[in-house]
């Protein structure tokens, strides 16, 4: 124990260190870099809060006044629910790359550190790579929910200043309990995984274990949705029957909802109980990772940086390049793509990404039809759609695209070789990013305006928006990743969490405010009178921005890049 408290105060005190030295970089040695970092986060903090506020005032008005407590436990329990599995899967890759994938692992694994120690160091580092960009969003969120307490209705309501700074305490350990429980599940998470990918090159076996894992988590969701509350019909069977099933009782992400209205509603035993059990519950999943890590650790090391115990004949295949494009630019896409599907990590996101955005369609169905009970709804509903895919692909371009170039630092030699200039490494990264990005961003707009029954000149139109959006996202995203490109970091996720990856969200930020601005004008009321010149305004409008802004960051990615040589 003592040593492993001994490996915990080491990683504390690196990750002190490294704030600090961080911190000093951005605010002595180069103060622009700390600006431009504390105006995102800022901006990040009013549009959410803007946006959170906006809602809640929204459901104080009086046809929702009644149903509106039971609304928002409703969309807290949906919040949690999609935080819970994204934390936990980013932090399960994090971890699992330090543990098993990344240069410093076989260093580690060669110190005089005991496995725990191990386990315990990259736990606490992944954990809080994975979680910070959400306790930035939890702040809004908590400071919204907190001024609707003590202004409802932008009225003043009595309440004291103690209770008020309580109210916002236990709602912060709320969350936090929260997020170390998802820290905790991330962790056991990455050791599972260790020993999931051996099992899957044996074929068959990997499969089993997959369908079983599959059939645990379906049976303790049907068993949590099949708790009825009796509620009323009508608005309430189409919103809030239809949410329940993230209200499952036996996962963490109710316990924090039922926390977090417990401490904005001053049942402070309550709000006990449920903290206590999400961090009992991440104790367990931690104690439980490190007698795993205790004995499975270097074994799962072993298995992973050495050669599969059973090995089949190699054969050499024959790269097939993609269809209708230059041979260079085919043969550069067809080695991105081989060495995205060599890494279990970008793979397991990849699929993490894709399934939130089927989770978001499967919602679509049942959030959808209750705020198209009237039609001044509808253009409203199209927009609120149209920005959920722009910001889904925009975190795809971030998490996907942006670190490829920097990524290239290890085989920098190699492309110096090849008979084509660097120029056409990162047009082959353009390309293989619109041919991933395009299709599923437009396909997506336009499979859900058709679930939201809009008309077929609105999804046309929107379809061509998020199109310009997919080839500005893009743009950007090499753009930026080659003018603050680390070529020394291999690990994406870092790369999407540092300087860098901060950067390029706000560039996505107001891009897409740019082109939302042109997905909004023609829907403007007092438009109408335009007739069809407003969508060819709008039209207009939004192709100018994405010829201008893919034009500045592709030259800026072609010179950047192009100087390595």
């Amino acid at each position: 124990m003592m040593a492993v408290a001994g490996a915990l105060g080491a990683t504390w005190w690196r990750l002190w260190r490294s704030g600090c030295n961080t911190v000093h970089h951005l605010v002595i040695e180069q103060p622009l870099r700390g600006i431009s970092v504390t105006m995102v986060v800022l901006f990040v903090w009013l549009m959410l809060g803007a946006l959170f506020l906006g809602l809640l005032d929204f459901l104080g008005q009086d046809q929702y006044q009644t149903l509106k407590p039971r609304l928002v436990e409703s969309l807290l329990s949906l919040f949690f629910f999609t935080l819970f599995f994204l934390v936990t899967i980013s932090d399960t890759v994090l971890v699992w790359g330090a543990l098993f994938r990344s240069r410093a692992a076989a260093f580690h694994a060669q110190l005089p550190l005991t496995d725990r120690q191990l386990f315990w160091g990259c736990s606490v580092e992944g954990g809080l790579w994975s979680s910070w960009a959400v306790l930035v969003l939890a702040v809004p969120l908590v400071g919204a929910l907190v001024l609707d307490r003590l202004f409802p209705g932008l009225r003043w309501a009595p309440v004291p200043p103690l209770a008020a700074l309580a109210m916002t305490a236990g709602a912060l350990v709320a969350v936090l309990s929260f997020v170390v429980c998802c820290m905790g599940a991330g962790a056991i998470g990455s050791l599972l995984l260790a020993r999931l990918i051996p099992l899957l090159r044996r074929g068959i076996k990997g499969i089993i274990v997959l369908i079983l894992a599959a059939l645990l988590v379906a049976a303790v969701l049907v068993l949590g949705s099949l708790e009825q509350r009796g509620e009323p019909v009508a608005f309430m069977g189409e919103v809030i029957g239809k949410l329940r099933f993230a209200e499952n009782p036996y996962l963490p992400p109710w316990w924090a909802q039922q926390a977090l209205s417990a401490a904005l509603t001053g049942e402070w035993k309550t709000w006990t109980h449920f903290s206590a059990l999400l961090l009992s519950t991440a104790a367990v999943l931690a104690l439980a990772g490190e007698w795993i890590a205790g004995r499975r650790l270097r074994l799962d090391l072993d298995a992973l940086t050495g050669r599969p115990e059973a090995r089949g004949r190699t054969r050499s295949r024959r790269w097939r390049l993609i269809p209708f494009l230059p041979a260079d630019i085919g043969l550069l896409a067809a080695k991105d793509l081989r060495l995205f599907l060599r890494e279990p990590a970008q793979v397991l996101q990849f699929t993490m990404f894709f399934s939130l955005l089927g989770f978001y369609l499967l919602m679509l169905p049942r959030v959808g039809r209750a705020f198209l009970f009237d039609d001044w709804w509808r253009p409203v509903v199209s927009l609120l759609n149209l920005t959920a895919v722009a910001m889904a692909l925009a975190t795809f371009t971030g998490r996907f695209v942006y670190p490829l170039l920097s990524l290239e630092g290890r085989r920098l030699w190699v492309l110096a070789l090849a008979p084509w200039p660097h120029t056409r490494v990162v047009t082959a990264k353009f390309t293989f990013a619109l041919l991933v990005g395009l299709p599923v961003s437009v396909g997506l707009v336009v499979l859900s305006g058709f679930m939201l029954a809009l008309a077929p000149g609105v999804i046309l139109y929107q379809a061509g928006i998020i199109a310009c959006m997919a080839v500005g996202f893009s743009a950007g995203a090499l753009g930026l990743g080659a003018r603050l490109a680390d070529y020394d970091e291999d690990n994406p996720a870092k790369l999407v969490a540092g300087y860098g990856g901060t950067i390029n969200l706000m560039a996505s930020l107001v891009f897409s405010a740019l082109l939302l601005g042109g997905a909004v004008f023609p829907l403007l009321p007092g438009m109408a009178a335009l007739g069809p010149w407003r969508w060819v305004a709008g039209a207009g409008w939004t192709v100018l921005v994405t010829v201008v802004w893919s034009t500045v960051f592709l030259r800026m990615s072609w010179r950047w890049f192009g100087r390595l040589g």
